[in-house]
Parts: C-alpha cells; structure tokens; sequence
C-alpha cells in the first residue's frame, strides 16, 4: 500500500493521494505540487513512554524543578519529600533517637519474624529486603510468555529483541 500524500493543484485546490496525480476530470495534472499541511511526527513510541515514565516518577516523588547536572551537582533542586539533610556527629542521636553505633549493631543482630503461612523466618544478613524479596520468590528470573512481551510497534530494535526472547 503507497503512503498518502497531500498535494495542491492550482488550478482544482488541494487534495491527498499516493502519487501528484489531480483526481479532477480531465486535469492534466501539471501545475500539482506537493504540500506539507500535517506536522510531522516528532520522536518516537518510545521517547514519549519515557517522558510519560519521568512525568509519573517527578508527581510521585513530588519534584518539579529537575536540571540538567553538572559534575557533582544533583539533578533536581532538592524538592523532594521527606527529610534529606545529611546528619553528622550526634545530630543522629537527636533526629534518630540513637547513635549510628548502635543503629549498626541492631542492623548487624539476627531479625526474627514469623510469616503469614506461620513459617519463622530469619535473616541474617544485614539487607532485610533483599532476603525477604528471595524467600517469598520475588527475585526469582521469569521470562515473559510471548504474549505479555510489550513491543513498540514500528520500532525495529524492540521487534528485534521480542524475537530473541520468544525464539
């Protein structure tokens, strides 16, 4: 199928077709030029997920003022939520309630929790997260079935790796 094209033909007007060939009766067709009337598409599938992806991360963590940075500059202005001040000395006693000293050595103790299914669980590193992520299996590596694959129509590379995956 041919791509459609706007066109003006000066003596009929305007109109759209796949090659400059006036559609008026009789038209010999020589004073028809090509048009460009519709704006061109600007980026791609892609870019704007990852405008819309930025847009949704800035509204969650509430910053409105990102910049370009400079080598060791922050990429926002420091308008996020919560408290983000670095604490030195004794500030952690007072803001924390204890020491970093005795915040560590809690961290470094066995943690000991029973799970929903009545299981005890301990961890024992000093990554909480991490270890709870591994036991309940949410760090396990799946593979997408082929049907779940989102792939950005159009786009060359993303077909391309929806074939790896899926082959």
């Amino acid at each position: 199928m041919a791509v459609i094209k706007e066109f003006r033909c000066f003596d009929h007007g305007e109109f759209e077709a796949s090659h400059a060939i006036c559609p008026h009766p009789g038209c010999d067709s020589r004073a028809v030029f090509r048009e460009f009337r519709t704006a061109p598409t600007i980026g791609s599938r892609m870019v704007r997920q990852h405008h819309e992806g930025l847009k949704r991360s800035s509204d969650m963590y509430k910053i409105s003022n990102f910049r370009t940075a400079r080598a060791g500059e922050a990429a926002h202005g420091g308008h996020s939520q919560g408290d983000m001040r670095v604490l030195w000395g004794d500030e952690s006693r007072k803001v924390l309630g204890r020491s970093f000293a005795e915040l560590t050595q809690a961290a470094q103790r066995p943690f000991h929790m029973r799970s929903h299914a009545g299981n005890e669980l301990t961890l024992t590193r000093n990554n909480g997260m991490a270890d709870m992520a591994t036991e309940a299996g949410i760090t396990a590596r799946r593979i997408a079935k082929p049907g779940e694959l989102k792939v950005a129509k159009g786009e060359a590379r993303s077909e391309a790796a929806a074939k790896t995956v899926t082959s």
